[in-house]
């Protein structure tokens, strides 16, 4: 059968419900990008914070991003691409990469982030490195999948050690006279913090279960829901100076933004 690169969608061996039943999959779908897509940005700013803001060259753009993946996604679908969005494992690798650690720090101490070298050039090179594999495909199938599994585990495992999350569980296990000076672990108590430390591991772990069943349709649905759990139901257990510590990123006390961002003041539903 000959096919076209424009996929219209209004195909007439189609039935006219159709196009009203799929708007449910259409929305879960929606809801899965707009996470990805923002939950990414955020993940990145939240390293941009811990250095001061004048090194920072670019600020946020939140909207931005939303709309030039809605675009993108839109003209791919049109034509039968894949779908483009943010990825998280890549971009917090991209800005590890870019990130520059003190060299004084005292033995056994953590590495204090000082800069991160803010510039496009490395991004367009990787990118257009992507699209060159199109011509090396012969050597890329040889390529054991398990290794590129391998690949992006660690990579996952990387991306998530740097979250307070993950801070925090650790923290859990460490004597509060060696806790870092972080406000979430200065001014939360640690009943509170091992809490909220609690609820979100369960969180976790039922999107995790729901996405490896049949059920993995409910994935955005469920996603979605924790948004109300997390501004109607845990209200009633923490406070809002709680839930600004603990929402927040790991910037030391004693380093202030100059100038305060909007979208820093946003709280991620889990």
């Amino acid at each position: 059968r000959d096919n076209t690169w424009f996929i219209s969608p209004f195909r007439k061996q189609l039935p006219f419900w159709v196009y009203f039943a799929s708007s449910f999959p259409a929305i879960l779908i929606s809801v899965v990008l707009f996470f990805e897509v923002e939950l990414t940005s955020i993940m990145i700013q939240s390293k941009l914070k811990c250095v001061h803001p004048t090194k920072a060259i670019k600020g946020t753009g939140y909207h931005l991003d939303i709309l030039i993946a809605g675009i993108l996604i839109s003209i791919s679908g049109l034509f039968g691409l894949p779908w483009i969005c943010a990825a998280p494992v890549r971009s917090l690798a991209h800005v590890a990469s870019l990130s520059k650690y003190s060299n004084t720090h005292a033995p056994g101490e953590k590495a204090r982030l000082i800069d991160i070298n803010d510039q496009r050039l490395t991004n367009i090179g990787v990118h257009l490195f992507i699209g060159c594999t199109i011509f090396a495909a012969p050597i890329i199938r040889k390529i054991p999948v398990a290794a590129l599994f391998g690949i992006f585990l660690y990579f996952g495992i990387v991306s998530i050690s740097g979250t307070q999350l993950f801070s925090r569980i650790k923290m859990t296990f460490i004597p509060t006279k060696y806790h870092p000076n972080f406000g979430y672990l200065r001014r939360v108590r640690q009943m509170k913090r091992n809490a909220y430390t609690f609820i979100q591991v369960i969180a976790a772990g039922l999107l995790i279960t729901i996405k490896m069943t049949s059920f993995a349709f409910l994935f955005p649905l469920i996603l979605v829901l924790l948004v109300p759990f997390r501004k109607m139901c845990l209200p009633f257990i923490f406070t809002e100076r709680e839930f600004a510590e603990l929402d927040g990123d790991e910037t030391p006390d004693g380093i202030f933004d100059d100038e305060i961002d909007f979208y820093g003041q946003v709280h991620l539903p889990i």
